[in-house]
């Protein structure tokens, strides 16, 4: 009787070293709230749970301090959901996680000055990340503070309007390690601040300085980073074919390149650029220039390139043609919303391209099951295909869909004429995680239910103004989380 009560006192956990408890609580990634559960069994859990929480993402501000105190061992801080953080709050931070807080982001905080972030900077100085987009009201003074975080490796300043190369200028000698910097919409920004940044943070891996003003005078300096990755220049209308002939330096660790909305570019500065980066892997040309011979001609010397992106351009039958024949290695295409496109073009490009991966052909109106049946007997390698909008396929097309493309984790029919036969093929589909069907007016319960009881992995599924079906039938979906937008017909 009395071993009985021994062994009824006994905590098993307390027999275990908090590392391992620790590694326990790791495991509990799926639910966000089983930590939360186990922290309210007793008071001993309770205490490991706080240890043991490393990111927060507090609600409301006026919890923050105790909320921090509670959770001291805090590295990652989102406050993206707390708009009034104000110098008081950041003070407070500074002073409770100054040991301990690496990343922060503020990104939809307004109401703190360079007061707070000085403080910030100089108490936390192991602080590796920070974003402080749409801080509109930021100017050089909050950069210069900024600039005292030493260690920081990664800066998103995205649409901090009033910030000049001054402040830029502060960041890039006081910043030395960084490795990203986000730049867009810092119409401040020009040629010098781009300049100082290339020349003092040269472990630089990706810079977006998308929509600023800057010509080619800042050009040659970023083409010389060593360790450059990822380039965004959208938006960038000072920079021109001219520009781009200039360049003589050769900048062999790029792999990301986006010259969306880059109207004063042409195959001429196309051909000159790629001359200057044959590594590249990833090639955005967003609402540019017509796709033309010419400008898919540039693309040679980009053995090594994976993925392009043309949405929203004028592609001629020609330009898709020679997309097919050049770009060897292409595991992702998108030809979101571009016109042109025809069967013959996108039929060439899927027969040459048996390993492509990815494809977006969202508002292609022109073409038919002609592609579709190309697409699906080339490429049945598919994970991912967008096919909004296609209103020329008819239903027996996605039926194909199903029987050959067995490996989709996210399909995109919205507003297409499929119907519960297409569904029931798709349903084979077992690795589909992501299914969208609005405005899809020819499918019914039956045909999800299909879906339901086969793709066991579905995690999102879109049924906007979705009006034969009843809710009822998303209960036969067995998935332990899945987000369905449902949205009746108005």
């Amino acid at each position: 009787m009395k071993k009985q009560r021994c062994s009824e006192k006994i905590n098993l956990f307390d027999l275990l070293s908090e590392e391992i408890v620790f590694i326990i609580l790791d495991c509990l990634n799926t639910n966000p709230f089983d930590k939360k559960s186990f922290s309210l069994v007793c008071k001993s859990f309770y205490i490991t749970e706080s240890k043991h929480r490393k990111k927060l993402k507090p609600l409301r501000q006026e919890h923050l301090p105790a909320v921090l105190i509670r959770y001291s061992n805090t590295t990652h801080l989102d406050l993206s959901l707390c708009p009034r953080i104000n110098d008081h709050s950041l003070f407070a931070i500074s002073k409770i996680t100054s040991f301990t807080l690496q990343s922060i982001d503020l990104s939809r905080s307004w109401g703190f000055s360079s007061s707070g972030l000085l403080s910030l900077t100089l108490s936390c100085k192991n602080l590796k990340e920070i974003d402080i987009s749409n801080a509109v009201s930021l100017k050089d003074a909050g950069a210069a503070a900024l600039a005292e975080a030493k260690n920081l490796e990664k800066l998103w300043m995205g649409r901090c309007k009033m910030v000049t190369d001054m402040g830029v200028g502060c960041i890039a000698v006081g910043c030395k390690n960084l490795k990203l910097i986000s730049l867009k919409w810092c119409l401040g920004v020009g040629d010098l601040g781009v300049g100082l940044i290339a020349v003092k943070c040269k472990e630089i891996r990706s810079l977006d300085l998308s929509y600023l003003p800057i010509t080619n005078k800042c050009l040659p300096s970023i083409l010389k980073l060593q360790h450059l990755e990822d380039l965004i220049l959208e938006g960038c209308f000072g920079i021109d074919d001219c520009s781009l002939a200039a360049l003589k330096h050769r900048c062999k660790s790029l792999k990301v390149l986006d010259m969306s909305s880059c109207q004063n570019i042409s195959h001429l500065g196309l051909s000159s650029l790629t001359s200057s980066i044959g590594g590249l892997q990833q090639l955005t040309l967003a609402h540019g220039s017509p796709v033309t011979l010419s400008i898919a001609n540039g693309l040679k010397k980009l053995s090594m390139l994976q993925s392009i992106k043309l949405d929203g351009s004028v592609v001629t039958r020609a330009g898709l043609k020679a997309i097919g024949d050049w770009c060897v290695s292409l595991k992702e295409l998108s030809l979101s919303k571009c016109d042109g496109v025809t069967d013959e073009g996108l039929s060439y490009v899927a027969t040459k391209h048996r390993d492509l991966r990815k494809l977006d052909i969202t508002c292609c109106r022109k073409i038919s099951d002609v592609s579709i049946t190309h697409v699906t007997s080339s490429c049945t390698g598919l994970t991912s295909l967008r096919m909004e909008s296609c209103t020329l396929v008819p239903r027996e097309a996605f039926v194909l869909i199903g029987q050959r493309c067995r490996f989709l984790e996210e399909l995109d029919l919205t507003d297409n004429e499929i119907d519960d036969e297409g569904l029931k093929s798709i349903s084979r589909c077992s690795k589909l995680s992501v299914l969208k069907l609005g405005i899809c007016l020819n499918i019914t319960d039956g045909g999800l239910a299909h879906v339901g009881m086969c793709c066991s992995k579905l995690k999102e599924l879109d049924l906007y103004r979705f009006v034969t079906c009843k809710m009822q039938v998303c209960f036969c979906f067995s998935v332990s989380f899945l987000f369905v937008n449902y949205q009746s017909k108005l």
